[in-house]
């Protein structure tokens, strides 16, 4: 038989030559075929690949595909990958730092000095140690009407088609300056939600003249009882003269109170999302919340982060905070899939010493549930 060949023109017998011809004929007006079909009839997009950033998601379609538990090994591969990359990052500061110790790193070689830019960053070293299967950017987009001398910032949220799958879905969001895009689109995606926005530093006023300036042309803003406004700040304690972080719009003392008082006031046992930008007291608002075991109850943690060489107010926060910081959360199951330098600070002259985290609970429904949605 003539054996197969790579030429154009095969050395074969004209038999075999015309054979192969007819056959590759054949063949290419089968996939013509296909083509053609395809084009002509194309399969329906299922429900779930819906571009979130057009239109929220049926609750409907999306729970027909049901809440199936994950796989314990995939559960248990996530986990150690987990372990891993705990692992790599003390390993990293063990090389990296001054005596092993990332308080004398800050000691020796402090964040707000060009020094501690070079490779590895801090963001290098603490770097996500978990993965997920569908993170997307939520806000960061207003009105066009919008004034642009004012960054507007995105948050990384995981498999928020969990959302619409969730009956209870209550997402708290501190600190809001000004900058509400990130509540708005949470709404746009899952209008069922309950949003609240607690920020001591300005007012209901203000905040719903943002509301209505950044959303988007051609829809309707949001309004009470689906968004709300409450005028009080997250901290490791309860009180009306509050003084600790960088307190904007020239405030001496605000109103906080810690996480727990502030779901108990609310009527909240959990929540589905909580968005924390509190200008450096996370540092001490965070642990606390674990402590009193109301961080466990959290599905989603968005977090800013504000280290030394951001701005001047964060002067005392450096590696050793942070790494703190990171053990604790992760001892009450948040683990973290993502952080993007921000580069505001950088276009002021300043470094990257603000980040945006996001962390996801290992026991709850992002992960649980989620596998391949």
């Amino acid at each position: 038989s003539c054996k197969s060949v790579t030429t154009l023109f095969p050395k074969c017998p004209l038999g075999a030559t015309m054979s192969a011809h007819l056959a590759a004929i054949a063949l290419l007006a089968t996939g013509l075929s296909v083509f053609l079909l395809v084009q002509l009839f194309p399969a329906q997009v299922s429900t779930e690949s819906r571009n979130l950033r057009q239109q929220p998601l049926s609750r409907e379609v999306l729970s027909s595909s049901g809440n199936r538990q994950c796989p314990v090994d995939a559960l248990s591969a996530e986990e150690g990958d987990h372990d891993a990359g705990v692992a790599l990052r003390r390993q990293l500061v063990q090389k990296w730092a001054p005596e092993g110790s990332a308080d004398t790193w800050d000691a020796l070689v402090p964040m707000h000095t060009a020094a501690a830019w070079n490779s590895p960053t801090v963001w290098d070293i603490y770097a996500p140690t978990y993965g997920c299967h569908r993170p997307l950017h939520v806000g960061g987009v207003g009105s066009s009407a919008w004034d642009k001398s004012f960054p507007l910032e995105s948050k990384a949220v995981c498999n928020p088609e969990q959302l619409s799958r969730e009956e209870r879905c209550v997402i708290y969001s501190f600190g809001v300056g000004w900058d509400t895009t990130f509540e708005i689109s949470m709404l746009r995606f899952a209008p069922h939600c309950k949003v609240r926005v607690f920020d001591p530093t300005t007012t209901a006023e203000k905040f719903w003249q943002l509301v209505k300036a950044q959303t988007p042309d051609g829809e309707e803003p949001p309004r009470a009882p689906a968004l709300d406004f409450v005028l009080v700040g997250l901290a490791a304690e309860t009180s009306e003269n509050y003084r600790e972080g960088m307190l904007w719009n020239n405030k001496e003392s605000i109103n906080v109170m810690t996480l727990a008082d502030i779901m108990k006031n609310q009527g909240d046992d959990a929540l589905t999302i909580l968005k924390v930008d509190i200008e450096g007291s996370e540092r001490t608002a965070l642990p606390q919340s674990v402590q009193s075991g109301a961080m466990a109850k959290v599905d989603q943690l968005l977090l800013e982060v504000h280290m030394a060489g951001c701005e001047s107010g964060y002067s005392e926060h450096g590696r050793g905070k942070l790494t703190r910081l990171l053990d604790t959360l992760e001892t009450a199951g948040m683990r973290s899939f993502s952080n993007i330098p921000n580069l505001v600070p950088v276009s002021k002259g300043n470094y990257p010493g603000c980040a945006e985290y996001s962390f996801v609970n290992k026991n709850g429904p992002f992960v649980t549930r989620s596998c391949g949605v």
